[in-house]
């Protein structure tokens, strides 16, 4: 027998579960898309098993994308915000630069606020050969709770 699998694809990454599920769209304002998530329990009730809720907005140069996902808390019932992914793009004359934070809930501690995990910040410049480089560098925290650099990375690509 197969088993459906439920797919959210957000800012990036996906998860997967083995139960099936359906995502309802539940409106939201202009520039706000909100997903629910619900599955059926053991009893075949339909039941809300998480939110995600997608924000846009653009200021001056800048693109501004806020996901949040919400997921059942320690009270019953009540779905708590476990992960928050922030990433802004700024344009310039040669390029751009999109800088992507992600804070997420500490599981041993639910009570305790999101705090920022992992941060990556992508720098595309172009040159006037039609060619592009690309630098992206991420940050998670180290044993003692700062932010240090663990992967550096640099592409180019050509216009041929």
């Amino acid at each position: 027998m197969k088993t459906p699998y439920r797919v959210v694809v957000v800012a990036f990454w996906a998860v997967l579960t083995g139960t099936a599920a359906a995502a309802q769209q539940t409106g939201g304002t202009p520039g706000e898309t909100v997903a629910t998530l619900r599955d059926r329990d053991l009893n075949g009730t339909l039941s809300v098993s998480g939110r995600v809720v997608t924000q846009r907005s653009r200021t001056g140069g800048e693109d501004e994308v806020i996901t949040e996902i919400y997921t059942p808390s320690i009270e019953a019932g009540r779905l708590a915000l476990d992960q928050r992914v922030r990433r802004v793009t700024t344009a310039s004359s040669d390029g751009s630069r999109t800088v992507e934070e992600v804070e997420e809930r500490n599981q041993a501690a639910p009570s305790d606020p999101l705090r920022v995990v992992r941060r990556s910040v992508t720098t595309v410049r172009q040159s006037g050969t039609g060619s592009s480089t690309t630098d992206r560098q991420i940050f998670e925290r180290d044993i003692n709770g700062r932010l240090v650099l663990v992967r550096s990375e640099s592409e180019r690509s050509s216009a041929n």
